[in-house]
């Protein structure tokens, strides 16, 4: 039931309900472009420079064995990059509990981080193992 003088008597009363609506929908539209703007830049920002992180990565391999055998070190290769960016970033954080990992990942940046996971992430085990293989086959 309409109240005389209160919305439907202003001849803008059509203009501010409308106005109100779109307002009630900026913070949905404002949270999508958002989304779609992750969407779009995360995978590109996700992938590190590999030649940095292959450069890196000789204090890496000195315990993360590069064949990716698994001697009371986990192996790293192979890994997710998102995975290995979010162990190497708490262990920088110290939010993860070791000193070594601590002390090593506090050198590194965000970048190179990113490099490391990109490099690491992108190598085979397979591959790696087929490698040392051939390379101890003295012929």
């Amino acid at each position: 039931m309409a109240v005389p003088g209160r919305y439907f008597d202003r001849p803008h009363c059509a203009l501010f309900l409308a106005a109100q609506i779109v307002a009630s929908r900026r913070p949905v539209r404002t949270a999508m472009a958002i989304l779609l703007a992750c969407a779009v830049v995360a995978p590109a920002l996700a992938g590190g420079d590999r030649e940095l992180g292959e450069y890196l990565s000789s204090e890496c391999v000195t315990c993360h064995q590069i064949s990716g055998r698994f001697d009371g070190i986990p192996s790293i290769i192979g890994r997710e990059e998102n995975e290995l960016v979010a162990a190497l970033t708490e262990y920088r954080d110290k939010v993860r509990d070791n000193p070594v990992m601590r002390a090593i990942a506090a050198k590194f940046n965000d970048e190179e981080i990113a490099a490391l996971a990109s490099y690491f992430g992108s190598i085979e085990k397979q591959q790696i193992e087929r490698t040392a293989d051939r390379s101890g086959d003295a012929r």
